[in-house]
């Protein structure tokens, strides 16, 4: 049995804090089931592996609000780990080995970049050299987070210039840059923003929307959003055909919970009449969606895993030549620290692929908030690192993006100037370092609208149709790199 105790010298951190957001994450990063106790100043990480790893906690950082931030890697020991000082210790580590990783292959690093890196360094210095003074070594670590994060902004924006400068210098990028519709049109005069924003819409053609009463279909909305986009030759990708959320499935089909025989069956024909009415109509098939989400009907792990193998099977039957692509959500898979799941996302992504059932690319769902089942906020080297760690399945990926409104204030009301930390300054800075990586070709946003939303302020559009500033921060991003 692994313990592992963490003292925090400013213990006002602690206060509200909610355990189940603390886990620990081994050498795949993967976080490991545990149980996590806050109590007087200190946290204690209860599991079952005795192996060392990082703890991940969400830190409030100054001027760039909550933030999920990883210690270096510990091992057991006796004595508690001074938290503060540990996290800055995993955030200079990880900054100075992007930063010689990226300048290896070719990255020309700024003067003031090099400082701020060196300011950050020697402050986590001045912080692990001090741990007898509690207070002085808490600043010091503090300093080196902030400055930590703040570097790493900075070298997350050089790298995305400089790529994107060599990616572009000939002709511009033939990524796509796309939004989900969502099932509802924009209403008539905002229409033509969203044509100026993106070259690809995604149909969801959700099988609740689609058949919610057994037997009667009705594919109205999907055929009127489909028209409008060839009107206005955008891309299309159908689906989710299949969503394993308990909000996206049918009420009816509950009769059947846990009944895999007669569930696939019902699936796989919603999979069916979905390509034979719009094969030819759509350049990406989006097969299934959250397939990584546990006890959706009570299907196991092998139950969904299976059901997307044979959806794949029945469009590749039907139609040939349109890519597919299956997605995940949460990608971290912070869920895994308070459940006791045998597969995470990147397993059965990996199950897929090695299937060799005709996969055309992976899809990642980040809808980044504090929220139980979004993804909680991270640095924009974090995101980095997780999409290279996804490219080495050497398949395109599909990124599916939000930020909330909470996640954005809570910035805002940290940050000292000019509302840079806004949802439009967000995308601002992840992505482009995200359409710079090859192995990224669609970027969709996840939520057109606030109205009836699932990620409260996370759409493109609020709750009375006003177009916020980050769908002008989209539209500088692809007129600036895209075709």
């Amino acid at each position: 049995m692994g313990l592992l105790r963490l003292f925090v010298h400013d213990g006002k951190r602690l206060e509200g804090l909610d355990p189940t957001r603390v886990h620990m994450i081994g050498f795949e990063e993967l976080p490991w089931f545990s149980s996590v106790i806050v109590s007087e100043g200190q946290i204690v990480v209860q599991r079952a592996e005795d192996d060392s790893g990082a703890v991940c906690i969400p830190w409030n950082v100054a001027g760039r609000g909550e933030m999920l931030l990883s210690t270096a890697t510990l091992m057991e020991r006796d004595e508690p780990y001074f938290l503060e000082v540990e996290l800055a210790r995993g955030l200079t580590n990880r900054l100075r080995n992007q930063l010689e990783a990226w300048r290896q292959l070719g990255l020309t690093v700024p003067e003031s970049l090099e400082k701020e890196v060196l300011g950050a360094t020697q402050e986590f210095a001045r912080a692990a050299s001090r741990q007898d003074d509690p207070p002085a070594a808490a600043k010091h670590a503090e300093q080196s987070i902030v400055q930590a994060v703040v570097a790493g902004e900075h070298l997350a924006t050089t790298y995305a210039e400089q790529a994107l400068a060599m990616r572009t210098k000939n002709s511009p990028l033939h990524s796509l840059l796309g939004v989900d519709l969502s099932g509802t049109l924009p209403p008539e005069d905002l229409r033509e923003s969203v044509v100026d924003t993106f070259n690809l819409v995604s149909l969801p053609m959700s099988w609740r929307d689609v058949e919610a009463s057994e037997g009667k279909r009705n594919w109205d909305n999907t055929d009127g959003e489909l028209q409008w986009a060839k009107r206005n030759n955008l891309k299309v990708v159908g689906g989710p055909l299949l969503e394993f959320d308990e909000r996206r499935v049918p009420d009816w089909t509950y009769l059947w919970e846990g009944d895999y025989d007669t569930l696939s069956t019902f699936m796989l024909d919603h999979v069916r009449h979905a390509v034979k009415r719009y094969r030819g109509k759509v350049q990406l098939w989006h097969v299934a969606s959250r397939m990584n989400r546990p006890r959706v009907l009570s299907l196991n792990d092998e139950d969904r895993l299976q059901i997307v193998a044979s959806a794949i099977h029945t469009i590749r039957g039907l139609d040939q030549r349109t890519p597919i692509v299956v997605s995940f959500d949460q990608p971290w898979a912070e869920y895994m620290s308070t459940q006791q799941i045998d597969l995470a996302p990147m397993h059965f992504a990996d199950a897929l692929v090695r299937a060799d059932l005709g996969l055309s690319g992976l899809g990642l769902e980040l809808n980044i908030g504090s929220q139980p089942l979004a993804t909680a906020p991270r640095t924009p080297l974090a995101f980095s690192r997780l999409v290279d760690q996804w490219g080495l399945f050497e398949l395109p990926l599909f990124l599916m993006l939000t930020v909330d409104t909470h996640t954005t204030k809570n910035r805002e009301a940290n940050g000292n100037n000019h509302g840079a930390n806004s949802q439009a300054e967000w995308v601002r800075q992840y992505v482009p370092p995200l359409l710079a990586k090859n192995c990224v070709q669609v970027i969709v946003w996840n939520q057109l609208s606030d109205t009836g939303a699932e990620f409260p302020g996370a759409g493109l559009f609020d709750d009375v149709n006003r177009p916020k500033p980050m769908l002008s921060a989209l539209a500088e991003l692809r007129k600036q790199y895209l075709a």
